[in-house]
């Protein structure tokens, strides 16, 4: 298939900025003038599989017909062999007389030299003028890869195919394909058709987050799928023929209610019923580490590594809960006979049995941080996920690490504000925040640095069900991961990356990407300017070249709307719109937001006692202007006692009659709404010297005090506002009294136990 071809070049004489390729390059040389491309393009190949792999390539990209081999005619594109170039590295040369790509004979640098050729074409053709370039490229790690997740939810292998397409375009070269999950086991093992007949197929799958409904809700459509070993195969071949490596992951020893669900014999029994999971968790459910057991998983390795020559096998390792283990009479006197002093101590001897089976086959593993726990296999390469700390310490063991923490790479995070976006899992990571990535942890010495030998995106399947939203979530940020990965740090500039992700919007609608695009909707930040004394709405924009025109209240919003130049002010609620335009044509979606401004806003407070956590703004989260909702936890204030203080310095005293605020209920994950609020306020002399957030010796007087009612047969996560209404009085400060849900009341999730109370934004009338 052929994409759009792209370049942002002045054909005059382009700056090296102004070339859009991505990754940006190590070196880059523009002279002036152009080369003026043939209508038929010769190319001249030296000797070798390597480069007619290259040729076939750009055969397939181009029209047909469009390529031959040069003979004796002056060639178009010439590939040159050159052993001294690290491998991947490639020399491009743009110059009068033709195009002379570099490379030595492993041939990935051909291919990646013909990628950025492939970016430096005209937009939307394959003829026109080449800018005079010489680039010089290589890069940063060996490992660059993306992560897919077809166990949860399966996606069609025309949709690995084609995301294979776009890692190529972008110089990525692993693809790890999680391939056994506890919802659905995805690759055809011929020794145990059982896992493909029972472990592919579920009845239903939950709807909404995990832990948003109680009890859950389930969509009631059956869902299967799995690859036939010949898909892989040709899987594999395709990949291949892109200079990159497919990594198989097969889940163990947690993670394996599929495989249990077909094979029961295999789990440490203890009287459970193992099922295709339809809903998403942690699950107790884990390999027995019985010999019968050990047989299963290396019937299983023989076949997968069989279908896949990479060198890697990933064997997950995560989440792994010693539960069953702890019960279970054999793990005990396995445990005792081999003198390990824990389930910890299990495991590390489980994943380095495993192990010990892939390297006699010539390969090595991978695994998440976890299988650091209880000690580490001796060959193993970590994948550290909860963070860096896993990474860093497999660093100072001296094994090789692959940097992928959810902060920085987990493309399942929302990648635009989470009420803008479809249900993603947690968090918020847009483009900007993958770009700033650096996987080299400053806590390492230089040495220890080396072991970090790459960094991957893990775009994980629970909530992406179809091909369209696994790309909504993939694209842009691959491309801001593949300059994290390629370009060296003191290269790269978000400001010109922007620039050069603008001209490559087309290029990934031209490939039928369905990317989203937050990139042309203005951020809205509402802060409080306590120099002026004012709520202001900072407008920005990610995408460059582009005029913010607001509008506020009922105004319809067009491209004569006032122009965005300084914050505005706003001294009320109001709804606020925004959008791009560039050259009187707006870019993308209106975005709108209403801030929460009234008295409270912006004023300190002091809590008794301190909260359990504030994602946002810590210090001001309860009159930052913000409205939590309950899908995103980020604006949410938490305490994990029955009772709460706040104490609100408003600063002047001012008439009051009204105060809400809203408690969140969210009962899978134990946080039940306030069961009672009281309001207190005190007056005090204009210019008292009190502090921030309190007087401890004002006199309060009790104004009001509400028990509030809700409906818990919602059942799911809500928000609950409460409202509290009382004769007007003069007052600076106010003081709130919470008491928490209670104990978790007889037949609800964690019943008996204390819960988490969750408030938001303090509003002042």
């Amino acid at each position: 298939m052929l994409l759009t071809l792209l370049t942002a070049c002045n054909l005059s004489g382009p700056r090296e900025t102004e070339l859009a390729v991505i990754p940006l390059p190590a070196d880059v040389t523009v002279e002036q003038g152009g080369f003026d491309l043939p209508k038929v393009w010769s190319v001249s190949l030296p000797v070798g599989e390597e480069a007619e792999r290259v040729f076939r390539y750009l055969n397939q990209r181009l029209p047909q017909g469009m390529l031959t081999l040069a003979g004796e005619v002056t060639a178009t594109l010439t590939l040159l062999p050159c052993d001294s170039l690290p491998d991947e590295a490639y020399r491009l040369e743009v110059s009068k007389q033709g195009i002379r790509i570099t490379s030595n004979p492993s041939g990935a640098g051909w291919f990646y030299g013909v990628q950025t050729l492939l970016q430096l074409l005209p937009a939307g053709t394959t003829s026109g003028t080449l800018p005079l370039v010489q680039i010089s490229d290589a890069p940063r790690f060996p490992y660059r890869g993306a992560m897919m997740d077809v166990a949860r939810n399966f996606l069609p292998k025309e949709e690995v195919l084609k995301f294979i397409d776009a890692m190529a375009t972008y110089k990525l070269n692993k693809l790890h394909l999680h391939l056994t999950d506890d919802q659905g086991w995805r690759i055809e093992i011929k020794r145990y058709p059982r896992l493909i007949e029972v472990g592919s197929n579920r009845l239903r799958t939950q709807l909404g987050h995990s832990d948003y409904y109680y009890p859950r809700r389930y969509d009631d459509k059956a869902q299967s799928g799995y690859y036939t070993q010949e898909e892989l195969r040709e899987m594999v071949a395709y990949a291949a023929d892109r200079f990159i490596t497919v990594i198989p992951e097969v889940e163990m020893p947690g993670h394996a209610s599929a495989a249990l669900a077909a094979y029961p014999q295999l789990s440490c029994g203890l009287g459970k019923e193992y099922v295709v999971r339809d809903y998403f968790d942690v699950f107790d459910e884990v390999y027995c580490p019985k010999e019968e057991t050990f047989h299963f998983l290396e019937g299983v390795l023989d076949e997968v590594m069989d279908i896949f020559p990479s060198h890697y096998i990933h064997i997950g390792g995560d989440e792994c809960p010693k539960k069953a283990w702890k019960k279970c009479a054999h793990c005990q006197a396995l445990m005792q006979c081999e003198g390990l002093a824990d389930e910890e101590a299990l495991q590390s001897w489980f994943v380095h049995r495993m192990e010990c089976y892939v390297v006699s086959h010539g390969r090595d593993i991978i695994g998440w941080d976890e299988i650091l726990e209880g000690g580490l296999a001796p060959h193993a390469t970590v994948m550290s996920w909860r963070g860096e700390a896993g990474g860093i310490e497999a660093a100072r063991q001296h094994h090789n690490v692959i940097m992928t923490p959810g902060h920085s790479c987990y493309f399942d995070f929302y990648q635009q504000e989470p009420v803008d976006a479809p249900m993603a899992i947690k968090g918020y990571l847009p483009i900007d925040s993958v770009y700033a990535y650096n996987p080299l942890p400053s806590q390492l010495t230089p040495e220890e640095q080396r072991y970090i030998i790459g960094v991957q995106a893990n775009i994980w399947g629970e909530y992406i069900q179809t091909p369209a939203y696994f790309e909504y979530m993939a694209f842009p940020r691959l491309l801001a991961i593949s300059e994290v990965q390629w370009t060296a740090p003191e290269r790269k500039d978000f400001t010109d990356f922007a620039r050069r992700l603008d001209a490559h919007f087309p290029r990934l609608e031209a490939s039928g990407i369905a990317a989203c695009r937050d990139f042309y909707q203005p951020r809205m930040e509402g802060v409080w300017n306590a120099k002026q004394q004012q709520f202001e709405v900072h407008l920005s924009a990610l995408c460059p070249d582009v005029e913010i025109r607001y509008a506020l209240g009922d105004s319809l919003l067009t491209d004569s709307s006032p122009l965005y130049r300084s914050p505005i002010a706003l001294t009320e609620e109001a709804p606020i719109y925004a959008a791009l335009f560039r050259k009187g044509k707006q870019l993308g979606d209106l975005r709108c937001r209403r801030f929460a401004v009234n008295k409270a806003t912006g004023r300190p407070y002091r809590c008794t006692p301190a909260p359990g956590w504030e994602h946002l703004h810590p210090g001001t989260g309860l009159t930052d202007g913000w409205r939590a909702t309950p899908r995103d936890m980020r604006h949410w204030v938490s305490f994990y006692q029955d009772t709460v203080r706040i104490e609100l310095d408003l600063q002047q005293t001012q008439e009051l009659h009204r105060i809400t605020l809203a408690t969140l209920w969210r009962p899978w994950n134990t946080i039940w709404p306030a069961r009672q609020v009281s309001v207190a306020l005190s007056t005090a002399e204009a210019g008292s010297n009190e502090p921030a957030g309190g007087n401890e010796s004002a006199n309060f007087t009790e104004v009001a005090i509400l028990q509030p009612q809700y409906d818990f047969t919602l059942t799911e996560g809500t928000r609950f506002p409460i409202t509290i209404s009382f004769p007007p009085q003069q007052a600076r400060f106010v003081r709130l009294t919470l008491l928490g849900g209670g104990n978790v009341p007889q037949g609800w999730f964690d019943e008996g136990k204390l819960p988490e109370l969750a408030i938001d934004e303090i509003e002042l009338f």
